[in-house]
């Protein structure tokens, strides 16, 4: 199966120097991580992202962390979002780990408390699963350039 590359705006677009293949850009913000704020972190999700994870797909995402090397919404927002999908979709409980932390119960009740209309847009993409396993995979570092947006627009300047 193929991978589709995913930029997580901002500071993922550091990345893209690097990065060979085509590529789109999803947003899973690191402040929603921090106030908890999960309904939003799965409505947020950009359809392309959606689509490709329920066609099998193994979706790529890459982020940098201000000064650390995974930021938090890859290493509890992309956790999140592959509890709730797997539960979803695919009516399998996932163990997730946040920083070598098992947090089942506490993803549980995050699960327990979504808005009908989180799970109306996840169903939605529901209708065209084609695999048994969400597949995210993880390309991360740090950087010193977060809140640079001048820095960031020159490298989208030179990509383009």
């Amino acid at each position: 199966m193929t991978a589709r590359h995913f930029v997580n705006l901002t500071n993922g677009i550091e990345a893209i120097p690097n990065i060979s293949e085509p590529y789109a850009f999803i947003r899973i913000q690191s402040t929603a991580c921090e106030q908890k704020r999960w309904d939003f972190v799965l409505q947020d999700l950009d359809y392309t992202f959606l689509l490709a994870l329920a066609s099998g797909e193994t979706c790529v995402v890459y982020d940098y962390g201000a000064n650390k090397p995974v930021p938090r919404a890859l290493y509890q927002g992309v956790e999140w979002v592959r509890y709730a999908l797997n539960r979803r979709w695919l009516d399998v409980e996932i163990t997730p780990v946040v920083r070598g932390h098992n947090v089942l119960a506490y993803f549980r009740e995050c699960y327990s408390t979504l808005d009908k209309r989180t799970f109306t847009k996840i169903d939605y993409v529901r209708k065209f699963l084609n695999t048994n396993e969400i597949r995210i995979e993880l390309r991360t570092g740090a950087t010193q350039h977060d809140g640079d947006y001048e820095y960031y627009a020159r490298i989208l300047k030179e990509a383009a």
